[in-house]
């Protein structure tokens, strides 16, 4: 490889890393500035309208947090085989919308291939900002119509070698002109006006593999319709009649999708041909030449979440344009005019970065006043009680005093013979004939003095006591002749009482 060789490759990677760069940041631009509560927080719905030979069709669909669904299909045939009439579109989008119940969704009209002027296109690069412009200047030129009498729309292909290639739409004015006053009539008005064959390419994305060049046929009885899709735009378009038995129709097919294929094919991917037809998918794949993948019933019912039959080229490629996350479809009544984006930094960054702000704000200030809060409700409660607190404490320490007093007299009187119960059992256990003169207690120890007919009968009964022990006299016994009676002195010992050398109750030495 020489120098011009590598120059040349080089040259070319640092062109195709620059333009996906700037296809980054768009797609980081339109994340910014997409609307956040319409299909996220508010419901979106929409009402496609298709205008067919003989037929009006119409697909209806929502997007809610996010998430798209398809709510269902009516088609509308009318005698003649024509293009139906205004009026006849506007009676069958009332009716649908009366049986979806989808009162204020917005409106899309698809019109049909047949009625539009396909064309690609080069510009210079430096015209990138200026695009609407030139191409209104440019429009008689690249096509047969004047942009006074032409509705129309263009998409970029792809950016390189310092040249934009560009995919125009376009359409006499005057054809579609009575349907759009036949809508306003009825206050439907048209949000959006898209083809059949543009939204057939959206649904090529939508059903193709991301990064995948994709080739889409949706072959019909008399016909058929195909697209080219690449890095996720629409680069070309092509049609056809049958006129012959199926093998002709084949031939007419691969004759029409032949440079498209050609377009497409690159050494890393090989194009994928996608194929919703009757045509058995292994003749298609053998004649083409190019892996083929039928678009069956349940491969649409697993992306769509519903049963989706007939023409692909009808409403729902419409449809998926308005409801779909991330698709841009085209829009013939804008001429090419972006619609004006909001300025994310000053209104919906600002707002979010705003909401997350005061959140964060809150979330530490919150808890904080609420702490304070109870903080301020427990003090005035004890400055209210303050007073009770005192009283109760007052109480608690006279409660106590008394319970130490209580018990002091429990221990003494645990500790100590009570008077009057050794008075009573003196009286119980001593005979009529025997009376005292002196009782005196000391700590443990009882002596009694008095007078018995005789001694010797009192010691027996003292030592029956369960009170006494140790019953002995402690003195002689004198014989009063005088009152003939016996003078005695009797010492004994309480018992189950503490003594002071320190023994416990019932102790016995």
């Amino acid at each position: 490889m020489n120098l011009d060789q590598l120059s040349g490759r080089v040259e070319k990677y640092t062109v195709k890393i620059r333009e996906e760069a700037r296809t980054g940041l768009v797609k980081f631009n339109d994340l910014l500035t997409v609307n956040v509560l319409e299909g996220m927080i508010i419901p979106k719905k929409c009402l496609c309208v298709a205008i067919e030979k003989g037929a009006v069709s119409i697909a209806y669909g929502t997007r809610f947090l996010s998430k798209p669904a398809i709510k269902g299909f009516r088609r509308f045939t009318f005698v003649g085989g024509k293009y139906p009439e205004p009026d006849q579109m506007t009676l069958a989008l009332n009716e649908a919308r009366a049986i979806f119940g989808a009162r204020g969704a917005s409106i899309v009209l698809s019109v049909p291939r047949p009625w539009l002027i396909v064309r690609t296109a080069e510009m210079p690069a430096v015209v990138k900002d200026n695009l609407a412009s030139v191409i209104t200047y440019e429009l008689d030129r690249l096509t047969p119509l004047g942009p006074a009498d032409a509705m129309y729309d263009f998409s970029v292909i792809s950016e390189e070698n310092e040249k934009i290639k560009l995919l125009i739409v376009a359409m006499r004015a005057q054809t579609l002109q009575p349907y759009i006053d036949a809508l306003k009539t009825k206050d439907f008005g048209a949000l959006r006006i898209t083809t059949s064959i543009t939204g057939f390419g959206t649904l090529c994305r939508v059903l193709g593999n991301d990064g995948e060049p994709t080739v889409c046929l949706n072959i019909r009885n008399d016909g058929y319709d195909g697209c080219a899709v690449k890095d996720g735009a629409l680069h070309s378009t092509v049609s056809g009649s049958f006129s012959g038995d199926e093998r002709d129709s084949l031939e007419l097919i691969k004759e029409g999708i032949g440079p498209m294929l050609q377009g497409l094919e690159t050494e890393e991917i090989p194009p994928v041909v996608l194929v919703n037809s009757h045509f058995r998918s292994e003749i298609t794949q053998n004649e083409i030449g190019f892996p083929v993948r039928p678009i069956t019933k349940d491969y649409l019912k697993e992306k769509f979440g519903t049963e989706i039959e007939g023409d692909l080229t009808g409403p729902l490629g419409g449809l998926v344009e308005e409801i779909w996350p991330g698709q841009k479809g085209f829009n013939l009544a804008g001429k090419g005019v972006q619609a004006a984006k909001k300025n994310p930094v000053t209104r919906i960054t600002l707002v979010l970065f705003g909401i997350i702000i005061l959140a964060m704000a809150l979330n530490l200030i919150v808890p904080l006043y609420m702490e304070k809060t109870r903080l301020d409700r427990i003090e005035r409660e004890i400055m209210s009680r303050r007073t009770e607190v005192k009283a109760i404490e007052a109480l608690r320490q006279e409660s106590s005093a008394i319970e130490t007093e209580i018990a002091a007299v429990r221990n003494f009187r645990e500790s100590a013979p009570m008077t009057l119960d050794i008075t009573k059992e003196l009286t119980n256990i001593l005979s009529k004939n025997v009376w005292l003169t002196r009782l005196r207690i000391t700590g443990e120890t009882v002596e009694i003095e008095g007078y018995a007919a005789s001694a010797t009968e009192v010691l027996p009964r003292l030592e029956q006591s369960q009170l006494f022990k140790k019953v002995e006299f402690s003195s002689p016994t004198i014989r009063d002749t005088r009152l003939n009676a016996d003078r005695f002195v009797i010492k004994m010992e309480l018992e189950g009482f503490e003594k002071k050398t320190g023994a416990k109750p019932n102790e016995k030495k």
